[in-house]
């Protein structure tokens, strides 16, 4: 048997492994997420095979997945570590986004699933950004320090053919585990020399893949951007004032911008541009 803590925020949970196989598994999954953390675990999925080789997850008992997919127990085990470790969160503000780091800057892409954080936040880190997270950020209470869930990038089958061109000969690496819906890309595969850092946010983007437009950069003004950040924050329900107080005071300290785009052309000179300038 094997157990291993992961620990984000101010939640700890415990995942149980009984094979080799799947305590690889485990570790490939999280290996950016620390073991140590603020408080016990206050909840145990384990994962176990029957005697037919099924793949079981549960979570205190309670069944989540069974079958014989390795990939399909990897993305149920990934979305229910998620959901549990954002569940009890209440020390911080906890944004469904991506981060990535430049010169020892830190920017976060809050979004909403298909706004292209993930397939931009590959082209970033292929082109000298340092990858974080593609999922969720934390910041402690009157803190720009961010802690980034350390996840493999999870990308969509519909940006496959950009992954694909991104990744060059890496692209059928063994590592990349291809789930139902997405498949799950270290980051290393696509630039080697990425750096795992928790660097204070200098910048906010909200970006948004629009094939039909053009590109635009809209410089938000601190309400509006307090009202984007409130549609991502993904545990309002545990803080004061639903995290409404909280989450303003962070867009009045740090600059966002809107950022809609149908292509990387001038993305890469727009945010390294303005963060430069900072």
């Amino acid at each position: 048997m094997q157990v291993r803590v992961l620990s984000f925020g101010d939640s700890s949970i415990e995942i149980v492994t009984h094979s080799n196989e799947t305590g690889d598994l485990v570790e490939m999954l999280f290996k950016g997420v620390p073991e140590q953390g603020m408080n016990p675990p206050h909840a145990c999925l384990e994962i176990s095979q029957d005697g037919d080789r099924d793949y079981r997850l549960t979570r205190d008992e309670k069944e989540i997945y069974k079958g014989d997919s390795l990939a399909a127990l990897a993305n149920s085990l990934m979305n229910t570590s998620i959901y549990n470790l954002a569940d009890k969160c209440s020390s911080g503000l906890l944004f469904h986004a991506a981060c990535l780091g430049w010169k020892g800057k830190g920017i976060i892409m809050p979004a909403q699933s298909g706004h292209g954080k993930t397939t931009l936040s590959a082209w970033l880190l292929s082109n000298g950004f340092d990858y974080l997270t593609d999922e969720l950020v934390y910041l402690p209470l009157e803190s720009r320090q961010v802690m980034c869930f350390g996840r493999p990038l999870n990308v969509k089958y519909g940006a496959s053919e950009i992954i694909d061109d991104l990744l060059g000969d890496n692209k059928g690496d063994e590592s990349i585990v291809a789930g139902p819906i997405a498949m799950l890309v270290p980051p290393h595969l696509l630039r080697a020399g990425n750096k795992t850092t928790e660097p204070e946010v200098d910048m906010i983007f909200f970006p948004h893949y629009r094939a039909d437009t053009e590109f635009s950069l809209e410089k938000l003004s601190a309400a509006q951007t307090g009202m984007a950040l409130m549609s991502c924050l993904v545990n309002a329900r545990n803080l004061a004032g639903d995290g409404f107080p909280a989450t303003v005071g962070l867009a009045r300290k740090v600059p966002a911008y809107r950022m809609t785009y149908p292509s990387f052309e001038g993305v890469l000179g727009a945010i390294t541009g303005l963060l430069d300038e900072t």
